[in-house]
């Protein structure tokens, strides 16, 4: 039989362990405030050709797409489990909103927009894959962007207006300003990584970090900076890893000491609890 004492310590540990089960998450997924749908979708089978632009996705592609807040996808741990062929068999899917709510589209900030768009596309896989999930929240590997020793060193701006993305294009060189939300990236050869950006927030810079550049690698990044308005970037800088273990000489910091020098932030190895997306029933989509 257990002594008081082994029960009390017992009785902790189990208290801790609940807790840090259901430990609020320090990232999450979209869950959509209102069901949306497509007024028209198709999707198609795609066959990648060598050498060909890809231009299809995997279903499993599609649903880190689709419960990630913004542009960026969700990093694949978190979306656990499905069959086999989740990860092999490539789609083309398009998708036509409602009139109404695409011509509402067209006067939205960037972030919402892709939003509503990722409603969209959880009613379509449910719809047309059968996806069923359920959501858990697990202890996992993360990066934490935190605030460098010596603060912050944000160029805060006003909030973009809402308006027509569809008639921006992004700045393709250096000298060209860059549209609200929208970010300019340009490589000096292989050696450098510059990027500018105007107004900004916070979830849209780690999006850019993790998709965009997949410098995080598969690890979810948790914003903890307390920055919660917008920001420009004007000149960051920094060498390319592969480039520097290939020996090519470059004059820019590394990424650690550019996000530290220019925008007074660091990515901290840690881990947390993060929700995941858990697939619990998916089938092949019929052809349209």
């Amino acid at each position: 039989m257990l002594s008081a004492r082994s029960l009390a310590l017992l009785s902790s540990l189990l208290a801790l362990t609940a807790s840090a089960q259901t430990a609020a998450p320090l990232v999450r997924v979209y869950h959509p405030a209102t069901p949306l749908s497509y007024e028209v979708a198709t999707i198609k089978p795609f066959a990648y050709i060598p050498g060909a632009p890809c231009c299809g996705d995997t279903a499993r592609e599609i649903i880190r797409e689709a419960f990630a807040f913004g542009t960026s996808r969700l990093p694949s741990a978190q979306v656990i489990g499905g069959p086999a062929w989740i990860d092999k068999d490539n789609f083309q899917i398009e998708g036509k909103p409602p009139a109404d709510l695409e011509l509402a589209m067209r006067n939205m900030t960037y972030t919402r927009k892709f939003e509503l768009n990722h409603a969209m596309q959880q009613s379509l896989l449910a719809d047309r894959f059968h996806l069923k999930v359920h959501f858990e929240v697990r202890d996992l590997p993360i990066y934490a962007l935190v605030p460098a020793r010596g603060g912050l060193k944000l160029k805060p701006v006003v909030a973009p207006p809402p308006h027509d993305f569809t008639a921006d294009q992004p700045a393709s060189t250096p000298n060209e300003p860059v549209a609200p939300e929208s970010f300019h990236i340009g490589f000096s050869g292989r050696n450098t990584t510059t990027v500018r950006a105007h107004a900004i927030s916070m979830a849209k810079f780690i999006g850019m970090l993790s998709s965009n550049l997949n410098l995080t690698g598969d690890r979810p990044v948790a914003d903890q900076t307390g920055f919660p308005g917008y920001f420009d970037i004007d000149d960051l800088r920094w060498a390319n890893a592969e480039s520097a273990n290939a020996g090519a000489a470059s004059d820019a910091p590394s990424l650690e000491t550019a996000l530290e020098q220019t925008l007074g932030l660091r990515l901290v190895l840690t881990k947390g609890p993060v929700e995941v997306v858990v697939i619990d029933s998916i089938d092949h989509p019929s052809e349209n």
